[in-house]
């Protein structure tokens, strides 16, 4: 299991990314490779100075949700007023950079083992 630790609004929260918080994320949200691509693609048409529109925008409400699926998948259970307090008390965009960072680490490969291995084969 690939968990994170991210500080918000004073407080250290951890996310676990999991098979099933990924389709959490997809029934409650959007799956999560669709908000990724929208992501990627806003990314370079703003690159390029060319308008673009994407199809899934992050908002309060799904910032919300994905921070208490990762945080209940890594075995926390907040409670969701709690939770919503303490995303405005950090701000949202500060939350909306933890959910980022949090959909990135489902979206993506897990990172690599640092450290020597053994080298496979030979004589």
């Amino acid at each position: 299991m690939r968990e994170m630790t991210a500080t918000l609004g004073g407080r250290e929260i951890r996310l676990a990314a999991t098979f099933k918080a990924s389709l959490e994320i997809a029934h409650h949200v959007a799956d999560p490779l669709t908000i990724m691509r929208e992501a990627a693609l806003e990314s370079m048409f703003f690159q390029r100075g060319m308008p673009y529109e994407p199809k899934w925008r992050f908002s309060i409400t799904n910032i919300l949700q994905i921070l208490l699926i990762g945080m209940r998948a890594a075995g926390e259970r907040p409670k969701t007023e709690e939770i919503e307090e303490l995303i405005f008390e950090a701000g949202f965009l500060a939350a909306k950079e933890v959910a980022a960072e949090y959909l990135s680490m489902i979206s993506g490969p897990k990172p690599a083992e640092t450290g020597e291995q053994e080298p496979q084969g030979g004589n």
